[in-house]
């Protein structure tokens, strides 16, 4: 009677956990719209401390490489001499400082200048850039009159619902538009001053970060204790490992593809070679859609140059997709995040979706972490249970038998 008795307490403790857990999601999902603003108030109100955590990130490699240096050259120099570490530390940040100073000016001064050529381009050669479209479609469909008369048709109504567009909402709304660029320019200069405070955060951290790392081990072991603390320190350790070799190779395979586009489109000169390169280098740090992503304005804008040109670039994208993705990625990055190629277009998607495009930048380590945590427990609860945690043993299983615990193949 009393085992009876207990088998009914652990089913009501049991009901009682599942509807806890019912009413405390149900509250979250009623709550996401104010819990979703507290969160953006409070991540924009810290957003130039984030400036400065990814900054930090970023150069942290390059920090070590050069303190460490500096501090075995000063200390066998002047053997004597009690702070070769911290000169050498000194030195390592205000090396850090001027890399990244200079490659935000180096982009600015490539960027801007390009990008006011663009527009002055754009708008002096539109008109003719639409009228060669059109004559080089009709040279392409002169064989075919119906498909021609299709096409052509479409495209006319098209050009005439744009102009009316122009004329019916956007020069009625010109003010709008006036204060609009005015927040925009606001906003613009708001970043400015966060990645101005954010450089000196990034200062901060990086002669910190061995001292802030000690202080989080010492709470995680005060809390958790030596076993589940060694567990938690080895998992941070691999996290950390994770998105410093994922995030830093995926920059400089980045690098390495925005040099390859523009030395071949000035080879066969191509317009906009440096603009466009830019563009292609900063989009493929998302993997996998990064090339289109970066493509579609690219050739959107050879469009108006010479449909021909767009298509040399659409296939030119094309080959350099393949070329970094078979072997310039993978020499790179190697197997960092050993995730399965449906794993990673579904975590580019799912996380894309969710937070755009940071979202994608950081959805292929985020979901490598988790794989890695799902596999880890589950390989725990099967060992507890007396099972083989390898996937190859149920490979065509049919099913366990529970006595001798033999696996049974389907036949």
């Amino acid at each position: 009677m009393k085992d009876k008795n207990e088998v009914y307490v652990k089913w009501g403790l049991t009901a009682v956990a599942v509807i806890l857990v019912a009413l405390v999601i149900s509250l979250v999902f009623n709550k996401l719209g104010y819990i979703a603003v507290t969160i953006k108030a409070i991540v924009s109100t810290v957003s130039s401390v984030l400036y400065g955590v990814v900054m930090a990130f970023l150069t942290a490699p390059v920090y070590d490489k050069i303190s460490d240096r500096l501090a075995k050259i000063f200390s066998s120099l002047f053997p004597k001499w009690k702070k070769p570490i911290k000169l050498a530390k000194f030195i390592a940040t205000l090396a850090c400082l001027v890399i990244l100073i200079f490659v935000i000016f180096a982009l600015i001064m490539m960027i801007i200048p390009e990008l006011v050529n663009s527009i002055s381009n754009v708008i002096n050669y539109a008109p003719d850039g639409m009228l060669k479209l059109e004559d080089w479609l009709k040279d392409i469909l002169n064989k075919n009159p119906d498909l021609e008369k299709l096409v052509i048709g479409n495209y006319q109504d098209i050009s005439d619902r744009l102009s009316d567009f122009a004329t019916t909402n956007v020069l009625p709304n010109v003010n709008t538009y006036i204060k609009n660029l005015s927040s925009g320019v606001l906003n613009a200069l708001g970043v400015i001053v966060n990645i101005i405070i954010g450089m000196m955060v990034m200062m901060y951290l990086l002669n910190m970060k061995t001292t802030l790392a000690s202080q989080a081990k010492k709470i995680v072991y005060a809390i958790a204790g030596v076993k589940i603390g060694n567990e938690i320190v080895t998992e941070a350790r691999y996290i950390k490992d994770m998105f410093e070799k994922f995030i830093v190779g995926k920059i400089i395979d980045s690098i390495i593809i925005g040099i390859i586009n523009y030395i071949f489109m000035a080879v066969i000169h191509m317009p906009y070679a440096l603009l466009i390169s830019v563009v292609v280098g900063v989009t493929n740090v998302i993997p996998f859609f990064g090339p289109f992503i970066g493509a579609i304005p690219s050739i959107v804008l050879l469009l108006l140059i010479s449909p021909l040109t767009a298509l040399q670039f659409a296939v030119w994208i094309l080959v350099l997709q393949q070329v970094d993705g078979n072997i310039i990625g993978p020499k790179i990055l190697g197997q960092t995040t050993g995730l399965p190629s449906f794993w990673v277009l579904f975590s580019i998607l799912l996380f894309g979706g969710l937070f755009g495009i940071v979202g994608m930048i950081i959805a292929v380590p985020t979901w490598a972490i988790i794989y890695r945590t799902i596999s880890r427990v589950s390989e725990y609860f099967l060992r507890k249970k007396g099972l083989e945690p390898d996937s190859k043993h149920y490979m065509d299983l049919d099913y366990i038998d529970e006595e001798t615990k033999k696996y049974i193949k389907m036949e």
